[in-house]
């Protein structure tokens, strides 16, 4: 069952193939990032020149690569927002750290919340329901 991960803005399919595709910005820097769409695999594939840039606690811009909507979380302002799709499966939301250096996921399926990376120890400190 493959995950599709989507824009919240157009619905653009940002992983036609094994990665997700997106934008990144910093600063002056600007180019193409791609991720895994296992949640917990933190491993990049970006340009060399654009992470040399950046540095651990930098917050990193993402925007849709189609319709270059920012993609920065309207629940948390460190995050970055997606559509997760699932054959079979209600529409769920993933948030993802923008922070550079923090590994942190979450997948919010209505009222339950699944947390991947080292540094989710405390997800009280993210409210992603607006309580």
């Amino acid at each position: 069952m493959k995950k599709i991960y989507a824009c919240p803005h157009c619905d653009t399919v940002l992983n036609p193939s094994v990665k997700i595709l997106l934008v990144v910005s910093y600063r002056k820097k600007k180019g193409l990032i791609l991720l895994s769409p296992k949640p917990g695999n933190f491993q990049t594939i970006c340009d060399d020149t654009f992470e040399h840039s950046l540095k651990p606690g930098a917050k990193v811009h993402f925007s849709c690569p189609v319709c270059a909507e920012d993609l920065t979380s309207k629940k948390d302002p460190e995050f970055v927002e997606l559509k997760l799709l699932s054959p079979g499966h209600e529409p769920r939301t993933v948030e993802f750290s923008r922070v550079y250096g923090k590994q942190a996921t979450f997948i919010i399926d209505g009222d339950d919340v699944t947390t991947f990376g080292r540094d989710v120890s405390d997800p009280s400190n993210t409210n992603f329901f607006g309580s």
